[in-house]
């Protein structure tokens, strides 16, 4: 019998690769592509290096996308369930966003898990006038 497995997303913002569910990913695209007001750029991940690689993620209202900027897209890789973990309740206490849940082991080393709704919705709420 197989250990179940998740889908991630790796994906690279300035010199860091992150890891996200796959579902999260409405679909990867160019920039260009999308309108100036659906780009999330600077997020608690940082300030991607190029701005032409885009992940498309739904917010809680559904017909409503956003395009998280990001460096480049790595690929999608199957991991066992037992490899990804919830962010320890340190880690998650000095990190100052809530969309950073956890982190995945891939090839023995650890890559945060962050959830793509989250990340853009904070973004969002940041950008919002007072």
């Amino acid at each position: 019998m197989t250990d179940p497995t998740s889908e991630i997303l790796m994906f690279q913002v300035g010199a860091r690769v992150f890891a996200a569910v796959v579902h999260d990913a409405v679909r990867i695209g160019a920039v260009r592509e999308a309108a100036a007001d659906e780009l999330v750029v600077e997020t608690a991940l940082g300030l991607p290096f190029s701005r032409e690689r885009g992940i498309v993620v739904a917010t809680q209202q559904a017909e409503v996308e956003r395009t998280l900027v990001v460096d480049q897209v790595v690929g999608i890789r199957s991991v066992p369930e037992s490899d990804v973990h919830p962010l320890p309740a340190f880690a998650a206490a000095c990190i100052g966003s809530g969309a950073v849940t956890g982190f995945v082991m891939v090839d023995e080393a650890p890559m945060l898990l962050v959830d793509l709704p989250t990340l853009v919705r904070e973004r969002a709420g940041a950008a919002a006038p007072a």
